[in-house]
């Protein structure tokens, strides 16, 4: 009897903490339409996409891009194999947040909830983007 226990203990740690393989999208491609406060495309605008992952509060990527003469930042999806370990809160969670800033402009942090979204400033002080939390 210990013994099919201490064996069935060892199978359930081990099985919790071995690490597996996974292909995970670390970056969505995704599109930010940046428009001024009369509504007009935004050119030289700042983007900011903040790639972050439930539970852990380390910022996990981050990518700026100028808007185009149209008002848009475009950003290339990134995918990477990684190794994973399933715990008990589960295994990485990511998203992503947006970070705008433009002189002249109010500096403008939104979630990321589509591949393509748009965004209308308002006059204020741009600030500079959240530093990464580390």
């Amino acid at each position: 009897m210990p013994r099919l226990l201490l064996v069935t203990l060892m199978a359930l740690g081990l099985g919790a903490c071995v690490p597996y393989p996974a292909y995970r999208t670390t970056q969505p491609e995704a599109e930010l339409r940046v428009l001024d406060e009369q509504g007009l495309p935004l050119v030289g605008a700042s983007v900011t996409l903040i790639g972050r992952a439930h539970p852990t509060p380390i910022e996990q990527s981050r990518e700026t891009r100028l808007t185009d003469a149209d008002g848009i930042a475009r950003f290339a999806s990134r995918h990477a194999w990684q190794s994973e370990v399933l715990f008990l809160h589960g295994r990485l969670d990511y998203y992503w947040e947006w970070c705008v800033t433009a002189p002249g402009s109010g500096t403008v942090l939104a979630p990321y909830h589509a591949p393509r979204q748009v965004v209308q400033l308002r006059p204020g002080v741009a600030e500079p983007c959240p530093a990464p939390r580390r």
